[in-house]
């Protein structure tokens, strides 16, 4: 079953990595300055044989992404960065190359919004001066919806190997592209998961509320042509519309 989340993978390879893992988490604050708490929040990887969510890291078949979603009312939601070829063992693939783009530092006068265009100025930078000669169908774009941005690489495009050191080398082809950051923006060393499309970002904000935003995806010319607020505000009113 194809999902929006395995776009990068060829025909063959949908074929072959049919299994992977989940997770949900509660909302926290990531921002140590905000004072509020939790800083971590309980973590999900499995339903029971009740259908309750579990701690339980289990291997499902990619289909189980929308059972996932539902049972976690889409919040908060991640697939593994690898999939599997089997239930138990088998060959690993990991992908797509993820540019996570986040910002760093909460300013209590000024709050988000400079740190968000900090990320939006390093994510158009990072697509202007190293992502410009691909074709654009190699590459997709989204807001994460709390700090920052997602750009999805197509391993292949960028002479990504299948190697099951993944991590070494995704951390060799970031630490270019981490000189790039703009002002409090930085470049996210990867990641075991990725947020799945199209669902709701829950955190605790700095006045310690709940906050919620969609992550979605963003075309060239909205990245291009849309302000930081106007790329939160499409977030917020997502949520809202479901």
């Amino acid at each position: 079953m194809q999902t929006s989340e395995l776009w990068w993978l060829t025909p063959d390879e949908m074929l072959k990595y049919t299994w992977l893992e989940v997770l949900h988490t509660q909302p926290y604050s990531d921002e140590p300055n905000s004072n509020f708490q939790p800083m971590s929040g309980d973590e999900y990887r499995s339903l029971d044989t009740n259908g309750n969510l579990s701690i339980e890291t289990k291997r499902y078949p990619i289909n189980f992404l929308n059972i996932w979603r539902k049972q976690a009312y889409n919040i908060n939601v991640f697939r593994s960065m690898v999939l599997f070829s089997a239930e138990v063992g088998g060959d690993e693939l990991a992908g797509p190359f993820v540019i996570d783009i986040d910002s760093d530092n909460y300013n209590k006068k000024t709050g988000y919004d400079p740190n968000i265009n900090d990320s939006l100025k390093t994510t158009r930078r990072i697509i202007q001066k190293r992502l410009s000669k691909l074709h654009q169908n190699d590459y997709r774009i989204f807001f994460t919806g709390h700090k920052g941005f997602n750009i999805e690489v197509r391993p292949q495009s960028i002479g990504v190997s299948h190697s099951q050191n993944w991590r070494d080398e995704f951390k060799r082809l970031l630490k270019p592209l981490k000189e790039m950051a703009v002002g409090t923006a930085i470049i996210d060393n990867p990641h075991c998961e990725l947020r799945l499309h199209d669902s709701v970002n829950h955190w605790i904000a700095n006045d310690g509320t709940n906050a919620y935003r969609m992550k979605y995806e963003l075309s060239l010319s909205e990245l291009r042509n849309m302000s930081a607020q106007e790329i939160c505000n499409r977030g917020e009113n997502l949520v809202e519309s479901i």
